[in-house]
């Protein structure tokens, strides 16, 4: 894994506020000042790019938003009391005009280049193994979803230049949509499945950088579910302090069936929460295998009670979790798609929204067979099976069969790993024999490729 080291002192001048600004709490002014000139480095090379005549964006506003965003990024300390950072930089510039995606890749680089690391997105799954400055162009009208990135960059993100532009998002942590806090279950799915391979079931000794990957994944992956539930409850908060705070007491009022089957979930995400707040905290070391298939259990769980709720319909069996991601995709979107309509064209009309879910998915899998189809990954055919359906929803679904497949001493189950790869199969080709080891790993691989094509095409997935 190659983690980020920052830098000593920063002789470049500061763009935004001169004053003390806090990234990681528990941490000394000293390390709050080194990721600040970091910061600052990366906000001074983005206007530096796009205030050139070749992109020319209209640049207003700069905004870290994510863990360092709301005060409390995740670093480690090593023995000399130098920081490294563990999670991602978030972030947020808001712009008259949103840049191609060549564009943005190329301002992408630069700051890449200014920072002196090399760029690591080209990695078919970055999370966890690479530190990664995530970069996100947006117009100010783009701020006004009940999505739980606007809610976060609105309650808790930082200004590094330019306008202060948070106020815009009009809703409240009540009205975060539970879209999102599937869309978090669902990128569980995909972290547990990018950060974790069979081979690292064999006799081999894992690497630091594979253990490391597993645990950090895996441990976010506690405070992800903790949130989820929150915004079920219609009780999210955007700190991870504040939600563990109110967690236990709202998981055994709201949730107590999960709480029967998961009783130790609190208590997990409290001391991950508290382990991510306090980076000199010692800790007793956990096997990364075992706490991999421990947080595949909570995901596995969660989602199903969650999907359960959200669809107001049961299953026993995850072989008919397809069709009930059907009655979802029906849904799935209007929290988004209704301010939309009416910021636009001043509409508010159910009959309206619900056309419009259909058409938006079935634009949106247009879209994405002609990106899968020109890069030489997909059928333009095979996109149409299920077009009612957005390619994320189904590549989300084979991911979570996927994953819940794997039997903790390594054997298939082939009939999830059939339904994965027919529900794969309507996103990138996926010609994989559907039994065996093998099979789990290569579709494992294709899984992550339908998911990496489809980023950054849309502004909620």
């Amino acid at each position: 894994m190659s983690y980020h080291n920052l830098p000593a002192n920063n002789p470049e001048s500061k763009t935004g506020s001169q004053e003390q600004r806090t990234y990681v709490s528990n941490a000394s002014a000293e390390i709050n000042t080194q990721i600040d000139q970091q910061l600052q480095r990366i906000a001074k090379t983005i206007l530096k790019s796009t205030n050139t005549p070749r992109y020319a964006l209209g640049i207003k506003s700069i905004l870290i938003t994510g863990g360092f965003g709301k005060g409390e990024g995740s670093i480690t300390l090593t023995e000399t009391g130098k920081a490294i950072c563990r999670r991602d930089f978030d972030i947020v510039c808001i712009v008259d005009r949103k840049p191609s995606q060549k564009t943005a890749n190329e301002i992408e680089d630069q700051i890449y280049k200014s920072l002196g690391i090399p760029n690591p997105t080209s990695c078919i799954f970055e999370r966890g193994q690479n530190f990664v400055v995530d970069i996100m162009f947006l117009r100010k009208n783009d701020l006004i979803y009940p999505d739980i990135k606007f809610y976060d960059l609105k309650a808790a993100s930082q200004v590094l230049w330019g306008e202060d532009v948070r106020g815009i998002n009009p809703w409240t942590n009540k009205d975060v949509s539970i879209s999102s806090g599937l869309r978090l279950l669902f990128e569980k799915v995909t972290g547990l499945l990018g950060t974790f391979s069979l081979t690292y079931m064999g006799a081999r000794e894992l690497t630091i950088e594979e253990r490391d990957g597993i645990l950090s994944e895996c441990r976010r992956t506690f405070l992800d579910i903790g949130a989820a539930l929150c915004i079920l409850a219609g009780k999210y908060e955007a700190r991870f302090s504040q939600r563990s705070r109110i967690l236990p007491d709202l998981y055994r009022a709201k949730f107590s069936k999960l709480a029967q089957i998961l009783p130790e979930l609190p208590e997990k995400v409290i001391e991950y929460t508290d382990l991510r707040l306090n980076p000199g905290t010692r800790y007793v070391e956990e096997d990364p295998i075992d706490l991999w298939f421990s947080a595949r259990k909570h995901v596995k769980e969660t989602l199903k009670f969650y999907v359960e709720k959200y669809a107001g319909k049961t299953f026993s069996d995850w072989n008919e979790f397809p069709k009930l991601m059907r009655v979802i995709a029906s849904e799935y979107y209007k929290p988004f798609l209704g301010p939309l309509i009416h910021n636009r064209l001043h509409l508010s009309n159910t009959h309206i929204l619900h056309l419009a879910a259909f058409l938006y998915q079935g634009l949106t899998n247009v879209e994405y067979s002609y990106v899968t189809t020109s890069r030489g990954e997909g059928n333009p055919l095979k996109a149409f099976r299920k077009w009612y359906v957005s390619p994320s929803l189904k590549y989300f679904t084979s991911g979570a069969l996927l994953l819940f497949s794997l039997g903790r001493d390594g054997s298939v189950e082939k009939d999830l790993l059939k339904a994965s790869q027919g529900e794969l199969d309507k996103c990138i080709y996926s010609d994989i024999p559907s039994s065996g080891n093998r099979s789990w790993e290569r579709l494992r691989i294709r899984f992550l490729k339908a998911r990496e094509l489809y980023r950054g095409y849309h502004f909620v997935k």
